[in-house]
């Protein structure tokens, strides 16, 4: 577990318009076949014509050139990375031959500012059209900077398929630190006088 701050760029934020309330701000759109579109505060990524591993791609942290210029801060108090995720729509796609034993996959990819050997994908499981909260364990990237990006896989199905994205935020564990009440903070500095005192004396 990393707990080192870095700076190879500059501007680091937390993950913006995560509820897609503002459409697709804050997000890149790097989609190849494939097609990315905000309906009702939340993103379809949707596969197209033929098959494509980067069919429909949605980018935070990066514009797809990996420089980094406004990447995702992951703060020493980060838990996990949730978001909402079910199927919207599973079409036949006629100009595939449906020869792949794989069918159409959501993957969560992380990508990391200073060090590609904390990249790492996740295919996200999604089962059904009701929207399934998925949780992502951030503890390898704490204190770095990342972008984060849904990446849609379109296999040689026979079928084009479209899955909604939304709800994408930091969990946080809880770090408060007490703080002392006042009269335990007056006696702190009393005994802290007292004690530069008697080193005087002495």
């Amino acid at each position: 577990m990393q707990s080192l701050w870095f700076s190879t760029a500059a501007h680091a934020t937390i993950i913006s318009n995560g509820d897609f309330s503002s459409g697709l701000d804050e997000w890149n759109d790097l989609s190849s076949t494939g097609s990315v579109t905000e309906s009702g505060g939340q993103v379809i990524l949707s596969s197209g014509d033929s098959f494509d591993p980067f069919a429909a791609v949605l980018v935070q942290g990066d514009d797809g050139s990996f420089l980094f210029n406004s990447p995702i801060m992951v703060g020493l108090n980060v838990s996990m990375l949730s978001v909402d995720v079910s199927v919207v729509s599973t079409l036949i796609d006629p100009t595939e031959q449906g020869l792949s034993t794989f069918t159409d996959t959501l993957f969560l990819a992380i990508y990391d500012a200073a060090d590609v050997n904390f990249d790492a994908a996740f295919e996200i499981p999604v089962l059904g059209n009701v929207a399934e909260t998925f949780l992502f364990d951030m503890s390898d990237w704490l204190g770095r900077e990342i972008a984060i990006s849904f990446e849609l896989a379109d296999e040689d199905d026979g079928f084009n398929n479209s899955f909604s994205v939304d709800n994408v935020f930091f969990t946080y564990n809880n770090t408060s630190v007490p703080v002392p009440e006042p009269k335990s903070f007056i006696m702190l500095l009393f005994g802290l006088a007292l004690l530069t005192r008697c080193r005087k004396f002495a």
